[in-house]
């Protein structure tokens, strides 16, 4: 029997809690007899332009087995339709589904509505009632101004942006919009929010610091093209509210003023014109999740999404967010997922009252599996605009424990090996840093929120085995690749900063309650960190894992940052690489550092801040845990341990000096501040 405490910390649980219903109940033979919308509840009437409004749907599922039966509303279910939807007059279908847990299969239904003309009554305008950026614009411009503005130990502190005064930036690989809230009267006096309408646009282009306007011409329907003398700069839909700038204008700042026709709309007083300042990027504009398959260009599993979307072929030098993005099992390739054929029932370890039933079905993450995969020599952007990517509903990876070989992991043990963002340089399949590469994959991301899926579950099954293995490492730089990131929030993801045999930097950003570690440093990667907030992890929050094998060593330098955590050992990380045996040596060296003078890690509550590890990688426990051999560096401030063997290195006098002292305080040195020399003694 496993011990409870192990099992407690491992689990990272964050699935869907339904339990199956008996199918003796209904014969053997569950069926839903019927999944049908109550029209009273949406609104099935447009005029062109307008945007749907499903908001109070309700759905109803009615099964063989009564008991099941369930009225579902608008966040249980999936709305779809054709993006232009309203754009023309006529009888058109909006899709209704939702995923069913009792049969484990998508259900849906199809909801007729009807799009008339635009509410011109005896050929009168219509009377415009609002016209004001759009929530995006708007969440962006909050978030730039108060960026900044809370201290440290403040109340959403962490969930607060550090730089301000940004400049919203678009791509110019594909269209851009810009879509005001805009608000019309029809006919029959009730208010209508149009998605498409006649606009006036002006665009000026920054020329030396002052913007210069640009000449216009129109063309076909709403088209009008915007021109710096002969030099095309954006093709316009006045009428959509797109905008595709021409290649060659990255690099370049615009100025976008928007109004609703005169000829179109009257108002009862003038409208200030939406007018959106933009640095313009070699990138791919993101709306949805599925736009985000751009980035990879490795898994070919990605390719049926492509094709659905008509981008298989489409090649991109970064993505542009311009709204949050949630992204779920249904937004990735199906064979990334092992699906479980079986129901579990899990008890909260904590309070043995509360059971979750994971019914079979369920999807969880594969092991070692990279969402978004780029192999790359040139260079690669993603820049948030403040924007959030949410993975609190994504899947995690299955428990081998639980669910044995089938789960499709690598490891016997617990950990998360799967990434959302995988970046990786081309060249040598097993990238030598003695190996000439000419050019490197460096990779900026930029102004970005993420919300992981690595939550603090404490669930264990009848035989005290765990629920999940683990939740997603953020981003991994590998085999040379560079990735620097800037006026980042990371929160609850498994590992947040995983740079493997290549170098990251991290700045002016924060992360928090990260389930392992803030970062995790393997063989000889770089790892820097600037001007940034880490606090709140599951182990240790730097790792620098040395490949001792290999001569591959970790270096780590941390300046104008603050490094937290508190830790009990009996969080993931320690029971992980069998740690827990060690803790109590750990304390005591605390204790023995605090008698010389140079501080304790330890608290008044017996927890531990270990800002930093530098530690053995292998299969072998006790050399993970001893570290014998171990080298690399660690600064805090110019703070730390140099522990390259080296004749020049002082931190070898030091080690030694420590050592002494504390045998002649009569203590045991514990194992991992064995100092190893290149001959093995």
């Amino acid at each position: 029997m496993k011990n409870r405490n192990l099992v407690k910390i491992i689990s990272v649980i964050a699935v869907l809690a339904i339990t199956l219903a008996s199918f003796a109940s209904c014969g053997g033979s569950l069926k839903l007899e019927s999944f049908t919308v109550d029209r009273t509840s949406i609104k099935t009437s447009y005029i062109v332009g307008e945007k749907i409004d499903f908001s109070g749907i309700k759905a109803i599922a009615k099964y063989s087995d009564e008991s099941l039966n369930k009225i579902y509303t608008y966040d249980e279910l999936t709305i779809t339709y054709a993006e232009d939807i309203t754009a023309t007059v006529g009888e058109k279908e909006v899709s209704v589904s939702f995923d069913d847990p009792n049969l484990n299969i998508k259900q849906e239904t199809k909801v007729k509505i009807t799009v008339t003309a635009d509410g011109v009554s005896d050929g009168e305008p219509l009377i415009a009632v609002q016209f004001e950026k759009p929530q995006g614009m708007t969440q962006f411009d909050s978030a730039n101004s108060d960026a900044g503005k809370l201290s440290y130990g403040t109340s959403g502190f962490f969930g607060q942006f550090a730089l301000g005064n940004q400049t919203y930036v678009i791509g110019n690989e594909n269209e851009f919009k810009l879509i005001p809230q805009f608000a019309v009267l029809s006919s029959d006096d009730s208010v209508r929010e149009l998605v498409a309408f006649y606009s006036v646009v002006e665009i000026s282009l920054d020329m030396d610091g002052s913007y210069v306007a640009l000449t216009k011409k129109a063309g076909e329907g709403n088209s009008v093209s915007y021109y710096d003398g002969e030099t095309l700069i954006v093709t316009v839909d006045t009428y959509k509210g797109s905008y595709q700038f021409a290649q060659g204008t990255e690099g370049k700042k615009v100025k976008i003023s928007v109004l609703p026709s005169e000829d179109r709309y009257i108002t009862s007083a003038p409208f200030n014109p939406v007018v959106v300042e933009a640095n313009i990027i070699k990138a791919y504009n993101v709306y949805e999740a599925w736009q985000l398959a751009v980035i990879d260009n490795v898994n070919s599993e990605w390719n049926d999404i492509k094709i659905a979307h008509g981008i298989l072929d489409f090649s991109v030098s970064g993505i542009v967010l311009h709204a949050n993005i949630k992204i779920t099992a249904d937004d990735v390739p199906a064979s990334f997922f092992y699906t479980s054929d079986k129901d579990v029932v899990y008890t909260n370890a904590t309070d043995p009252t509360e059971t979750v039933t994971v019914a079979a079905g369920t999807k969880f993450l594969k092991d070692v599996v990279d969402i978004y995969d780029r192999k790359d020599d040139s260079a690669f952007a993603i820049e948030g605009n403040f924007f959030t990517l949410n993975m609190r509903e994504f899947p995690l990876i299955a428990s081998p424990a639980v669910f044995g070989a089938d789960a499709e992991k690598d490891y016997g043990s617990d950990f998360s090996n799967s990434t959302l963002f995988h970046f990786q340089t081309l060249g040598e399949e097993e990238y030598d840093e003695s190996s000439a590469i000419e050019n490197y994959l460096d990779v900026t991301i930029r102004n970005l929120s993420v919300n992981g899926n690595a939550k603090r579950d404490n669930l264990i099954d009848e035989n005290e085995n765990l629920a999940s293995a683990g939740g997603l490492i953020f981003v991994k730089s590998v085999r040379g690749s560079n990735v620097i990131i800037d006026n980042m929030i990371g929160n609850s993801t498994f590992i947040t900063y995983f740079p493997d045999r290549a170098s990251m930097s991290v700045n002016n950003s924060k992360c928090t309650d990260s389930y392992q570690n803030a970062a995790f440093c393997f063989a000889n990667a770089e790892f820097n960190v600037e001007k940034s907030y880490f606090e709140g992890c599951g182990g240790p929050v730097i790792i620098a894992s040395s490949v001792i094998k290999d001569n591959r060593h970790p270096t780590v330098n941390v300046t104008e940052s603050l490094i937290k955590t508190s830790v009990t050992g009996e969080e993931i990380w320690f029971t992980a690489v069998n740690a827990n045996s060690i803790v109590g040596s750990i304390k005591g060296l605390g204790q023995g550092l605090e008698m010389a003078g140079i501080g304790n890690i330890v608290n008044a509550s017996g927890k531990m801040n270990i800002m930093g590890l530098l530690m053995a990688h292998g299969d072998d426990a006790a050399e993970i845990v001893t570290g014998v051999g171990a080298q690399g560096s660690l600064s805090f401030d110019g703070n730390g341990m140099n522990r390259f063997q080296s004749a020049e290195n002082l931190h070898w006098g030091a080690i030694k000096q420590i050592s002494e002292y504390a045998q002649a305080m009569g203590s045991q040195m514990p194992p991992f501040f064995t100092v190893t020399d290149a001959s093995g003694a």
